[in-house]
C-alpha cells in the first residue's frame, strides 16, 4: 500500500470483483499522513441514486457490513470512500461494487460435449497407497482427452460492452476470436463443488469486431474428474466434463442480446491428448483438429449451486528463467532456483512429430541425479509435447506442479529457444515483512513466504505436488505466521464457507476441507474417521486467528454456529466410554467424559524421534493421542471464550453468548482438571515423555505454579538431552519457542532458532531449502534425500515467534489497534527490521548496534497505540537507545 493511500476493500479483497453476498463486508485500508477521525461510505447505482450511506464511523473501526436496500443482481454500484477529521473531508477515493446472479436464474443451460466419460481408479486397499505400485506411474491410458466447445455469432457493430459468465464440470479456457481471455488459469477452480461452484466474470469488450465472432472453451478434467488427493483418486464429483456459459452484450441501440449455452453450440475433441493436475498434459501440435461437426447436448442440472467466485483468480506470481546442467546419469535438467507450484513455458525447434517429456522434481538425489520425490498413486508431474515442424511452443494450462528441477528429454538443449517457469498461485496482498542481520535467518523468512505462495493456490493446500488438498491442520497451525506475512482475511473466509457447508449434520469437521468424496472414503479407510483435535479445531482458530490480525468481528459471527456445533460434537465424543473402558486406571473412568481420546487422532504428526522408528508413523497417533487430543480440546473450549467475549464486546446485547460464556468456563475446569490427573505425575512429567507432550500442555494453560514449572524444567531437559534440539511435530511446534520464552527458558528458545543440527529450521537453510519441508529430516544428516514433499508450508510457524521477539512486534489488540514492542536486542544479531501494514497505516520496529548502543526506531499509525518498555506511546515515530547487557 502506498503511502497517503486509502481504499475500500470488500470481503477482503480489492473493489472492481463481483460478489454474490446479499451483506458484504467493507473494510477501510488506509495509510495517510493527514489527520482523519472518521470515516463513512455511500453506495450510489448507475443512476445515482442513493443505495445505502454508513453511519459516520471512528477511525479506529475499520469494517462496516452493508445494510441498505436489497442489492440487485448484475448491477454494478458506486461506492464512495470518505475519510473526514472534524466533520471536514480529508479524501475521497471511488471503487466499485458489482454483483454477480444473486441467486438468480440463468439463461444458459448446462451442456456437455459428446466424450467417452472419466474412468473411475480402481479401489485398492489401503495399505497399498503407501507402497508403491507398478501402476502407481503411467496411468495415461486410463486418461481423456480435452474437448473443445464453440459459438459462432455476427455483430453488425460492436457493443457499447460485452460480459461473460463461465463455469465448468472440469476446468475450461475462454477465448474470443482465438484470443485467450485474461485471469483464466485453471478456472474455475477449486471448492465445495455441490453447494459452490465459482463461476467467473469476464469483460471481452475489446476482442469483439464487426462480422463473425467466436466463442470457444476448452474443457479439461481439473478437480471435477482428475486425480486429486492423497489417494490420487479420479472422479471426485462426476466423470464427464460441462459448461455453461451466458454472454450478454449490450448493444448500441440500448437493447442486450444473450448468447447462451445450449445444443447450438459445437464441441469437437481436442489436441490435448489428456490433462490431469497431478499426472501433466500432453499435447500433440503435429495432429490435425478435428471438424466441428456435433453438438453439445443440454443437461438438466441445476445452477442453484453457482457462486461468484470468492476469491481472487489464479495469476502467476513470478517467472523465472533455468540454469541447464547435465546429472551425472547424462539428464539435461534446467534448475529454476526455487521451488515453487506452476509450469514451464516453453519454445523448441524440432522436426515435426519430435516427442518432448518434462519430468519435474524439487530435489536432486545425493549423487545429483533426477529424483521422483513425490511418491503415491497418480504422481507422475510429466508433460509430454508432440512438435509440429518448426517452433513448437508449449504452455500448459490444464496442470500445474510443484518443482525447482526438470528433466528435459527427447531433445537436445540447443534445440530451446525459450524456456521459463511460471509460479502460479491465488494473488494475496503482502503485509509483513521481517529481515536481519543474519542470512540464514532472511532465507528462512522467504523459505516461509514461498511456501505460503505456493501453497494459497484456491484453496491453503499442503503441497502442490502430493496432494493439493485442504488439510485443516497445516493452517490451523501456521495461521498467525500467514497473517502476518499477507493479506489472508478474504482469502481464509472464503476457505472457511467451503469449511461451513463440509460440516456433518453431527457437527464434525472432516481433516480436509474441500472434502472431496475420494479424500472422505481414504480418510474413513485410513483412520475410520473423518475429524481428529488439532486439524478439525481450525473451525475455531482460523476465525480467531483472522479477528486478531485484522480487527473485523464479523469473521467471528460468520463462523459461530459451526464451532458452537463442533465443540457439540466433541462434547458427545468425550462421553463415550472406549472399548476398553473397563481396562483404564480408575482416574481415568472418572474423568472419561472430559478427555478427547475417542476415535481418530493425528497426534503430534510427524514428531522427528518417532517416524525414524518403524512404524513410527502409526506410533505418533497412539503415543500422542490422549495428551494431545485433550490438551488441544482445552485450547479450543479456552479460545471460543475468547470467541465469546469478543462478540459480546462489540455487541453488549448478545444475552445468549453471556449466557453460554460460564458453562465453556466451567467445562475449561474440568477439561484442565481431568489432563492433570491422568497424564501428568506430581514431578511434572508426562507419560510417553515427548517434548511435543509438554509444550502443548503449557500451551493449553493445563498446569500452574509449581507443577507448570516442573513440567517447564522438563521440557528443558528432554531438549538438553536431545542435544539442544527439537522433537516437536506439526501441532506442538508453533507452540515450542513462545512456551520456552514465557518460562524462563528464553535463552533455550532462541538456541533451537540457531540450531543448525537436524531436526532444526536452519538445517533445512543449510541445506539449500528454498521452501519448507514436510518433514525435519526430507534431507537426512547422511545425505539421503527422502521421498518427501519440499514445499509444506507448516513448520514455517516459527515466522510467529521471530516477528514478534527478534522482530519485536506483538498484537496487543486486534488489528494492531495496539501494539506492544518488545525486540530481542540480546539474541545476538547486529540489527533487525520488522514492520506489518495494518489496515491503520504501517507498524514497525527497527533495532540496530551502532558502537555498543542500540537504536530503536517505532512508527505507530494513526489511531492506534503500543508500548514499550513500559511506556505507552501514541501515534508517531520514535527512537530508544538502549545500551549492552551489564556484565554479571
Amino acid at each position: 500500500m502506498k503511502r497517503n493511500d486509502c481504499n475500500i476493500l470488500i470481503n477482503g479483497l480489492p473493489g472492481k470483483k463481483i460478489t454474490d453476498d446479499p451483506r458484504p463486508v467493507f473494510t477501510l485500508q488506509c495509510n495517510v499522513t493527514r489527520a482523519y477521525d472518521s470515516w463513512h461510505i455511500s453506495i450510489f447505482d448507475s443512476a445515482g441514486s442513493a443505495v445505502w450511506e454508513s453511519e459516520i464511523l471512528p477511525a479506529t473501526q475499520m469494517h462496516v457490513r452493508y445494510a441498505g436496500q436489497t442489492l440487485r443482481p448484475k448491477t454494478k454500484y458506486i461506492v464512495i470512500l470518505e475519510i473526514l477529521n472534524h466533520g471536514a473531508m480529508q479524501r475521497s477515493t471511488e471503487t466499485f461494487l458489482e454483483t454477480g446472479f444473486l441467486g438468480t436464474a440463468w439463461q444458459a443451460k448446462w451442456i456437455e460435449p459428446e466424450q467417452e466419460p472419466g474412468i473411475p481408479e480402481k479401489q485398492i486397499p489401503f495399505f497399498q497407497h503407501f507402497t508403491q505400485q507398478p501402476d502407481f506411474f503411467g496411468g495415461h491410458d486410463r486418461l481423456r482427452p480435452c474437448q473443445e466447445i464453440k459459438k459462432d455469432f455476427t455483430l453488425d457493430s460492436i457493443p457499447e460492452r460485452a460480459e461473460v459468465y463461465a463455469s465448468a464440470h472440469g476446468l475450461y479456457e475462454l477465448q474470443i476470436n482465438g484470443k485467450r481471455v485474461d485471469g483464466n488459469i485453471l478456472s474455475p477452480e477449486t471448492s465445495t463443488y455441490p453447494k459452490q461452484l465459482y463461476y467467473q466474470k469476464y469483460d471481452i469488450s475489446n476482442f469483439l469486431k464487426p462480422g463473425k465472432n467466436t466463442i470457444q472453451t476448452t474443457l479439461a478434467d481439473g478437480w471435477w474428474i482428475g486425480r486429486i488427493g492423497m489417494s490420487g483418486d479420479s472422479c471426485q464429483y462426476g466423470d464427464r466434463l460441462g459448461l455453461i456459459l451466458q454472454a450478454e452484450l449490450f448493444l448500441q441501440d440500448g437493447s442486450i442480446r444473450i448468447i447462451a449455452s445450449d445444443d447450438t453450440f459445437f464441441c469437437r475433441t481436442s489436441t490435448i491428448d489428456y490433462a490431469d493436475l497431478f499426472i501433466g498434459q500432453r499435447q500433440d501440435f503435429a495432429k490435425s483438429r478435428q471438424p466441428w461437426r456435433k453438438r453439445c447436448k443440454i443437461l438438466d442440472i441445476p445452477t442453484d449451486n453457482l457462486t461468484a467466485q470468492k476469491t481472487q483468480a489464479l495469476t502467476v506470481h513470478k517467472s523465472f528463467d533455468p540454469v541447464y546442467f547435465y546429472t551425472p546419469e547424462g539428464d539435461l535438467m534446467a534448475d529454476f532456483g526455487q521451488c515453487m507450484a506452476g509450469v514451464v513455458e516453453m519454445k523448441v525447434h524440432a522436426v515435426k512429430g519430435s516427442e518432448v517429456t518434462l519430468d519435474f522434481c524439487e530435489m536432486l538425489d545425493a549423487q545429483g541425479n533426477f529424483l521422483r520425490n513425490i511418491l503415491g498413486r497418480n504422481k507422475d508431474q510429466r508433460d509430454v509435447f508432440v512438435c509440429a515442424a518448426g517452433v513448437t511452443h508449449f504452455y500448459p494450462r490444464f496442470t500445474y506442479h510443484g518443482f525447482r528441477y526438470v528433466r528435459i528429454q527427447g531433445i537436445d538443449k540447443g534445440q530451446i529457444s525459450f524456456l521459463k517457469a511460471h509460479a502460479i498461485g491465488t494473488p494475496i496482498q503482502q503485509r509483513g515483512g521481517f529481515a536481519c542481520s543474519d542470512k540464514r535467518l532472511n532465507q528462512l523468512q522467504r523459505n516461509i513466504r514461498w511456501s505460503m505462495l505456493s501453497n494459497m493456490f484456491s484453496i491453503p493446500t499442503d503441497c502442490p505436488q502430493r496432494e493439493k488438498a485442504g488439510w485443516t491442520g497445516d493452517m490451523l497451525t501456521f495461521a498467525p505466521t500467514g497473517c502476518f506475512n499477507f493479506d489472508l482475511s478474504g482469502f481464509l473466509a472464503a476457505w472457511l464457507s467451503n469449511m461451513r457447508d463440509e460440516q456433518f449434520e453431527d457437527g464434525a469437521i472432516p481433516v480436509v476441507i474441500p472434502n472431496y468424496p475420494m479424500q472422505e472414503l481414504f480418510q474413513q479407510q485410513m483412520n475410520q474417521d473423518s475429524t481428529s483435535s488439532a486439524w478439525s479445531d481450525a473451525c475455531i482458530f482460523v476465525p480467531w486467528y483472522l479477528y486478531q490480525a485484522y480487527g473485523d468481528p464479523r469473521i467471528l459471527e460468520d463462523n459461530l454456529d459451526m464451532m458452537q456445533r463442533w465443540l457439540d460434537y466433541v462434547a458427545r465424543k468425550c462421553r463415550e466410554k472406549p472399548d476398553n473402558f473397563d481396562q483404564l486406571p480408575k482416574l481415568q473412568q472418572d474423568w472419561n467424559d472430559y478427555l478427547w481420546n475417542k476415535g481418530y487422532h493425528f497426534g503430534d504428526w510427524f514428531t522427528p524421534s518417532v517416524i525414524r522408528e518403524a512404524g513410527g508413523i502409526q506410533k505418533i497417533g497412539e503415543m500422542t493421542r490422549d495428551v494431545i487430543g485433550s490438551s488441544f480440546y482445552a485450547y479450543s473450549v479456552q479460545t471460543y471464550i475468547h470467541v465469546l467475549s469478543a462478540l459480546i464486546e462489540t455487541n453488549p446485547n448478545r444475552t445468549d453468548l453471556a449466557a453460554q460464556k460460564p458453562v465453556f468456563e466451567g467445562l475449561l475446569k474440568q477439561i484442565k482438571s481431568a489432563v492433570r490427573s491422568c497424564f501428568i505425575s506430581d514431578d511434572g512429567t508426562i507419560h510417553h515423555d515427548l517434548q511435543g507432550l509438554y509444550v502443548m500442555v503449557l500451551q493449553a494453560g493445563i498446569v500452574e505454579g509449581e507443577l507448570k514449572q516442573k513440567v517447564a524444567d522438563r521440557l528443558a531437559q528432554l531438549i538438553h538431552l536431545n542435544g539442544d534440539r527439537l522433537d516437536t511435530g506439526f501441532v506442538s511446534v508453533p507452540y515450542l519457542l513462545p512456551v520456552l520464552s514465557d518460562n524462563g527458558y528464553h535463552d533455550l528458545a532462541r538456541q533451537l532458532l540457531f540450531q543448525t543440527k537436524s531436526p532444526s529450521w536452519l538445517y533445512m537453510v543449510e541445506q539449500g531449502a528454498t521452501t519448507i519441508w514436510e518433514n525435519w529430516e526430507a534431507i537426512r544428516p547422511d545425505g539421503t534425500v527422502t521421498t518427501s514433499s519440499f514445499n509444506h508450508y507448516a513448520l514455517g510457524s516459527v515466522g510467529n515467534w521471530i516477528y514478534q521477539t527478534i522482530g519485536g512486534i506483538r498484537l496487543g489488540k486486534p488489528g494492531y489497534q495496539h501494539s506492544i514492542f518488545d525486540p530481542d536486542i540480546h539474541c545476538g544479531l547486529r540489527h533487525a527490521t520488522c514492520s506489518v501494514d495494518s489496515y491503520h497505516g504501517k507498524v514497525s520496529c527497527t533495532w540496530s548496534w551502532q558502537d555498543g548502543k542500540c537504536l530503536i526506531d517505532i512508527q505507530i499509525p494513526h489511531h492506534c497505540t503500543g508500548e514499550f518498555d513500559g511506556q505507552q506511546l501514541i501515534p508517531g515515530q520514535y527512537q530508544f537507545i538502549r545500551s549492552a547487557k551489564p556484565k554479571i
